[in-house]
């Protein structure tokens, strides 16, 4: 079975609390898309201190500072978008890993505290680093990215890879140039002995993407579901 994730857009630690509540296996804070500037992604990641869901981070960018400071507040792991090529993805890993795997600054200040006394360098073997496939540029070298150490995933964007083959963006693609563009993402992660995650707009979708072999679907997102909930109630209400 896929890992399941939902995804944060809104910077309330009580709604995201709520969200999480449900028992997903992780949750991802969007730092990029959704309205998380990194004060409230702290506050977010402060806030969710069980072990489950683990805590990604969508950063803005490939940039180190940020994402340190996302790992050193306690992130389970990070998803860094628009990682087009080699170097970049082995930037990407620089930033993420403690030497001598990466580069790294050690200091992680909240981070150590979730960890019930393990040293937070043992705790912080277990984190997860995704580089997103979502240009042609990257799917172009997808297994040369798959292969880079301290990467241990592939996340596709399906929106921006949309755009790359032309087509208009959106989730939950249908056309068979985007399914066999997950399955050869898929297949170069699986060569790479790598993991596989994929943004999908409901759970009908992510069962679909789950078969082909994505190894984390987001099932749900905050800001669709909080309105989609609230015009079903005053839709029961009208019809009542």
């Amino acid at each position: 079975m896929a890992q399941i994730n939902a995804w944060l857009m809104i910077p309330d630690p009580f709604a995201n609390a709520l969200f999480a509540r449900p028992g997903w296996d992780s949750v991802t804070i969007d730092c990029q898309h959704g309205m998380f500037d990194e004060a409230s992604a702290i506050h977010t990641l402060h806030t969710l201190q069980a072990a489950k869901p683990r805590r990604l981070v969508r950063v803005p960018s490939n940039e180190a500072g940020f994402i340190g400071k996302m790992l050193d507040a306690g992130a389970d792991g990070i998803i860094a978008p628009m990682i087009n090529s080699v170097a970049e993805a082995i930037s990407l890993a620089q930033a993420c890993w403690y030497s001598p795997k990466g580069s790294r600054s050690f200091g992680p200040t909240l981070a150590a505290l979730r960890n019930a006394g393990l040293p937070y360098e043992e705790a912080a073997a277990a984190i997860e680093v995704y580089a997103m496939i979502e240009t042609r540029t990257a799917y172009a070298a997808v297994a040369e990215i798959a292969a880079v150490p301290g990467i241990t995933g592939l996340f596709v964007g399906p929106s921006d890879l949309a755009l790359a083959f032309g087509l208009r963006p959106g989730p939950d693609r249908e056309e068979t140039e985007m399914i066999d563009a997950y399955l050869a993402i898929i297949a170069a992660a699986a060569a790479a002995g790598k993991t596989t995650g994929i943004y999908c707009a409901g759970p009908a979708y992510a069962l679909r993407v789950a078969a082909l072999g994505f190894d984390m679907v987001t099932a749900a997102t905050d800001a669709t579901a909080l309105p989609q909930a609230a015009t079903a109630a005053i839709a029961a209400m009208r019809e009542g």
